[in-house]
């Protein structure tokens, strides 16, 4: 009954109701319906609400109230029109800035609300009956008759709506579009989409604040490897010949995590300090048994205030039958292990989730390991995006969409569809393009776990000269490698693309977004 009640609530606040967040950090609202309980609905801008019977606030005999918690710093950024679009549902506290004076809240009234077909009250100190009926449109009868018998009283101009949903967060949309149709369909109105992309580029992420981007170039065939910054072309100092591959696409907490010859190593460039992690006792095999670890992710739990890695184990058969008998316990088809620095020890996991074999398609993000899972018994289009929570030790999969439209080729093969797996402004992201074309499909992820909440935001292309993506930094940038063997950022709001001097044919790149922290490993 609680959440008949909250939906059906929710669906008859509709636009107005979500055009509050662009001046309030908070929503209350308080109903009382005639056959049932007083409730009370607290809303935030991500969305999410709680519903609870309202048995201790002050009890309405029928109708609703609306509280908003408004936010400092915002509502004298407020154009009349956003005003009007709150005022519209005639929210009933305001307490902020020159919106609380009365000749203001007036004249925004008469200027855009005198064809609301309800009477709207304004409370007054100054009026010994207190409340004042202020949209006096509301008092001519054939008026009032001609709009209500139009219907016009609860449409909102499309330009008025479109600027409010494309603020909501790609969740939000995603989880209230089955409340109206037009909600469902306006990823298909172009005009929308580019309302949508500018506020998704224009609102940078904290995630990118005060961060820099490292480049790691890796040259196995002359053993040497360097890991510079990309504008500063500064190498950072770092004594080993070879970097087999650095871990994610980010530094945690100031830490670069790093791996060669399956031996980890921690490291924070700024302190210059370093940690060798000790072997686990799966690495403890005989001498004939030969034990692989490929790498998934590395992130820090905040619940535990500790930094952990992934991996999985697997082996091959001993070199002769002879001692195959004797090798009979380190037979590891694959286990997943996991490293805590607090503990300083690995320990097994007992888990069975899809791995990944590629370097580029792993990062961490906010207590999670994302990765796109190798292609196993699965085709490139039934790939999926892997979420390892730190903090619970569970696993979530997402099936990625197949963005490219297939009826653009001949003979189209699916399993010729590339994916990469990105973090776009704090964004889920798969990159999409089909073999040796240079048309990229980028795709947002809603909310981990539902499929139906990726997004195509962009089709990009035909880029000539660039191969493929390697990865992304701050709000639009995504760098790819060229043709030719060099590198190129393609930025998502102009299009233009700005090439590096910087020459990688032979060797393996890695982004690595990096944050300067001083702060000891063991802190």
């Amino acid at each position: 009954m609680t959440c008949v009640f909250a939906l059906d609530l929710i669906n008859n606040l509709d636009v107005g109701f979500y055009s509050a967040y662009l001046v309030a950090h908070k929503v209350t609202v308080t109903s009382k319906h005639n056959d049932h309980d007083q409730y009370m609905l607290d809303s935030a801008p991500s969305a999410s609400f709680i519903v609870t019977k309202d048995i201790n606030g002050q009890q309405i005999s029928r109708g609703t109230t609306i509280t908003l918690f408004l936010n400092d710093d915002q509502v004298h950024k407020l154009s009349d029109s956003h005003i009007s679009c709150y005022f519209f549902y005639s929210l009933s506290v305001l307490k902020q800035l020159q919106y609380l004076q009365e000749t203001t809240i007036k004249n925004l009234i008469s200027k855009h609300c005198q064809l609301i077909a309800h009477p709207i009250y304004l409370w007054s100190e100054n009026n010994k009956d207190h409340w004042q009926l202020i949209n006096i449109w509301f008092d001519n009868q054939e008026m009032r008759n001609t709009f209500v018998g139009q219907k016009l009283g609860n449409h909102l101009p499309n330009s008025l709506a479109f600027s409010i949903l494309s603020k909501l967060p790609l969740k939000s949309l995603k989880r209230f579009g089955c409340l109206h149709k037009s909600w469902a369909l306006l990823f298909e109105n172009s005009n929308f989409v580019n309302l949508f992309h500018i506020n998704f580029l224009s609102n940078q992420h904290s995630y990118y604040d005060d961060t820099s981007i490292l480049l790691c170039l890796i040259d196995k065939s002359n053993n040497k490897s360097s890991l510079f910054s990309v504008y500063g072309k500064e190498e950072l100092n770092w004594s080993n010949k070879l970097i087999e591959n650095i871990l994610g696409s980010s530094s945690i907490n100031g830490i670069i995590c790093l791996y060669l010859n399956n031996i980890v190593y921690l490291w924070n460039p700024s302190t210059t300090e370093f940690k060798v992690i000790p072997p686990s006792p799966v690495e403890y095999a005989p001498d004939n048994v030969h034990i692989m670890f490929k790498y998934q992710g590395f992130g820090y739990d905040c619940s535990r205030d500790d930094y952990k890695v992934i991996r999985y184990a697997f082996s091959f058969p001993p070199d002769n039958e002879e001692n195959e008998l004797d090798c009979e316990e380190w037979d590891v088809t694959m286990i997943w292990e996991i490293y805590s620095l607090r503990s300083n020890s690995w320990r097994k996991l007992d888990i069975d989730v899809p791995k990944c074999t590629s370097f580029h398609d792993k990062f961490y993000f906010e207590g999670i390991c994302h990765w796109l899972d190798a292609y196993g018994d699965y085709s490139r289009a039934e790939r999926y995006l892997v979420s390892f929570d730190l903090s619970n030790e569970e696993c979530y999969t997402t099936p990625t969409p197949i963005d490219i439209p297939l009826e653009l080729y001949d003979n189209f093969d699916i399993n010729l569809m590339v994916k990469h797996l990105f973090l776009l402004n704090g964004r889920i992201a798969v990159i999409s393009n089909y073999h040796q074309t240079t048309t990229f499909y980028i795709s947002i992820l809603g909310e981990i776990g539902k499929k139906e909440t990726w997004t195509k935001l962009w089709t990009i292309g035909p880029l000539p000269g660039l191969s493929f993506p390697i990865g992304t930094w701050n709000t639009s940038n995504i760098l790819f490698q060229t043709h030719d063997g060099k590198l190129a950022w393609f930025d998502l709001r102009t299009h233009f693309i700005d090439k590096l001097d910087v020459n990688v044919h032979n060797d393996i790149c890695q982004l690595i977004v990096y944050k300067e922290i001083l702060l000891p490993m063991n802190k």
